[in-house]
């Protein structure tokens, strides 16, 4: 009995971290990963989820780019709920970007119904080499109005007020707004993971910006003025990196006096989801090589909270299965709380369902998985998509 009494008070004893320096160590990395984790989730992720957004009704007319390669069939879909939102002035300008399927026949088509469809093609060549950013540029050169909102050709909007709540930041300081971009809920675990992955990115990239760091945007909902774009020289900081016309552009130019936010409902836009794991992978890997072109404070604040995420796991696990002590598992539990918390919020703010278990899981494995990705990408193509 009197074995068991002890094996129970070192469970819980405190003086092994003075008494051993390994314990001491792994102790120390232990708790400056816990409070960095807590400051993320407190300072940035409550900011994004539970925070307030300014509510603004600016009414600018608007030009709305898309660009398009072989997407016929969901120009077909999609394009008539672009087409038919209910704002006082706006162009849909969709560049043709040398497709070989019925894309022009599907636009010339719209044009007829729609006259305020504008329609630029570039040609298809075997030898051409043009990237997505190419295509964007002309869509810009191409609008008459001064505020750009972008999307994509396998995206629809959450409603007929996504164009005026998108809009409505605009003032005379505010050159670029950022939306949500969300994805068609799906079956199976790879939707699980996308839906949870998209809702993450959000809760930084919003959380960051509403804290003064705008660091990305998503080129599925956003938008900027053309003005700007021309005064920050476009895209040429880094026209030769195939991705990045979203993230990069916003990297490099807001700050936390130009920026708007908008995630209220109605403002969403939905995509289709990566067939397969493949595909995901793929994506991901072509914006993790953008991610080289980031600021340096903002590849730091990135790369800061999976690293210390890790290490709490780590070494509480190490300290827990080497020296027999629970008093780790506190802080570990304490930080899943907080974090469970702020999925709560996540999931209303961004309307997402059915991923509030799975959410806890992902937070375990995703640094690994990203590590892995990142690790193991190939150098892309100059590949449109």
């Amino acid at each position: 009995m009197l074995e068991v009494s002890k094996s129970t008070f070192y469970m819980w004893d405190l003086g092994i971290f003075f008494e051993s320096k390994l314990a001491l160590i792994l102790s120390i990395i232990l708790i400056t990963s816990f409070v960095i984790e807590i400051f993320y989730i407190i300072f940035f992720y409550f900011r994004a989820v539970y925070g307030k957004i300014n509510i603004s009704q600016n009414k600018p007319a608007l030009s709305v780019v898309i660009a398009a390669r072989d997407e016929a069939h969901n120009l077909e879909k999609f394009l008539p709920l672009i087409l038919k939102q209910d704002y006082w002035d706006f162009e849909v300008i969709v560049v043709d970007h040398a497709s070989t399927d019925e894309t022009d026949l599907v636009l010339k088509r719209f044009s007829q119904e729609y006259k305020n469809l504008v329609i630029r093609k570039i040609p298809y060549t075997k030898v051409s080499t043009h990237s997505k950013k190419f295509a964007l540029t002309i869509g810009i050169r191409a609008a008459k109005n001064d505020v750009i909102i972008f999307t994509d050709a396998d995206c629809y909007p959450a409603s007929r007020e996504w164009l005026k709540k998108m809009a409505s930041h605009f003032s005379e300081k505010i050159k670029i707004t950022l939306g949500y971009g969300a994805y068609k809920e799906e079956k199976g675990l790879l939707d699980k993971h996308i839906r949870t992955d998209t809702m993450f990115i959000a809760m930084q990239y919003i959380g960051f910006a509403l804290r003064g760091l705008p660091y990305m945007g998503v080129g599925r909902n956003i938008a900027w003025r053309k003005s700007f774009f021309e005064e920050k020289n476009g895209f040429q900081k880094h026209i030769f990196e195939p991705s990045g016309s979203d993230d990069l552009f916003v990297n490099h130019n807001a700050n936390k006096n130009n920026i708007g936010i908008e995630i209220s409902h109605e403002s969403f836009t939905y995509s289709l989801q990566p067939k397969t794991w493949k595909d995901f992978v793929y994506q991901k890997s072509r914006h993790f090589g953008s991610t080289k072109y980031y600021k340096f404070k903002y590849k730091l604040l990135l790369t800061l909270e999976p690293l210390a995420r890790l290490g709490l796991l780590i070494n509480a696990f190490a300290i827990v299965i080497i020296f027999n002590n629970l008093l780790p598992l506190i802080f570990v539990l304490f930080r899943e709380i907080l974090f469970f918390i702020a999925i709560l919020g996540a999931k209303k703010r961004f309307k997402e369902k059915n991923i509030l278990l799975y959410a806890l899981l992902y937070d375990v494995y995703q640094p690994i998985l990203n590590l892995i990705i990142y690790i193991q990408r190939k150098k892309h193509s100059n590949r449109w998509k």
